[in-house]
């Protein structure tokens, strides 16, 4: 599990690359700083301590510098274009980094044990568009908005009336477009025997409290551009206690 926190907290840096920087070449050199320290792990000490704990826990170093730099290219291709035209980019840029990152953690699980590729993207699907949704506030301040112009202009909504902050009818009913796909994606969970339920009980847990997110927003008739949804402590053990 604490390979899992550091792989979480290296995707968590390379995001905030491109959250903080305006400036797509400021954004650059600091990827190229984290793509410079990811090629030391074969031969040398990397210099952030994120980056050492990973060598230590590494199954294949070979592989790991393959998905981090993977998942540092994908970043680096939504500084360059943050905007996407329809949800067909939206999911190549979710597979080119936070699917990498899924793959990255079933590394750490035994290879006669894995799961089918495309059953862990449909569960990474489901909790990168409940995370986008619960913290659309963010992304629009950061002007990352993964919805794509094509179902923007489908439902009349525009940056710029993102950008008020206010959960206008239009804006409910692109976020409610997105409750369609976000529950075609929790469905995967139901196709599950027992045994892959227990394999991926990491990732289980997650898409419940993503799902659990999202019921609340939909509670809430989607006002997340006022307020942010979060579960309360007491919630989240129970999922986890549930598996």
């Amino acid at each position: 599990m604490k390979n899992f926190i550091v792989v979480h907290t290296f995707y968590r840096e390379i995001e905030d690359i491109v959250f903080e920087c305006k400036n797509l070449e400021l954004a650059r050199i600091k990827l190229a700083f984290w793509r410079n320290d990811v090629l030391k792990l074969a031969y040398g000490k990397p210099d952030h301590p994120v980056l050492v704990l990973l060598q230590k826990n590494a199954v294949d170093i070979e592989t790991l510098q393959e998905f981090l730099l993977k998942i540092i290219d994908g970043f680096e291709q939504v500084a360059v274009s943050p905007h996407f035209e329809t949800f067909e980019d939206v999911t190549i840029h979710w597979m080119r980094t936070a699917g990498v990152r899924e793959l990255l953690l079933m590394e750490w699980v035994k290879k006669e044990n894995r799961v089918s590729t495309e059953i862990l993207y449909q569960m990474m699907m489901l909790i990168e568009m409940v995370y986008h949704v619960q913290h659309l506030r963010l992304y629009v301040r950061h002007d990352l908005v993964c919805f794509s112009e094509d179902e923007m202009n489908r439902f009349g909504v525009t940056r710029e009336m993102l950008q008020q902050y206010v959960t206008t009818d239009s804006i409910k009913n692109l976020l409610r477009y997105q409750a369609e796909k976000i529950r075609k994606a929790y469905a995967v969970l139901e196709s599950l025997s027992r045994k892959q339920r227990a394999l991926l009980s990491y990732w289980v847990v997650r898409c419940e409290m993503a799902y659990a997110v999202f019921r609340e927003i939909e509670k809430s008739d989607f006002r997340v551009l006022e307020e942010l949804t979060v579960l309360t402590p007491l919630r989240c053990w129970w999922i986890r206690f549930r598996g």
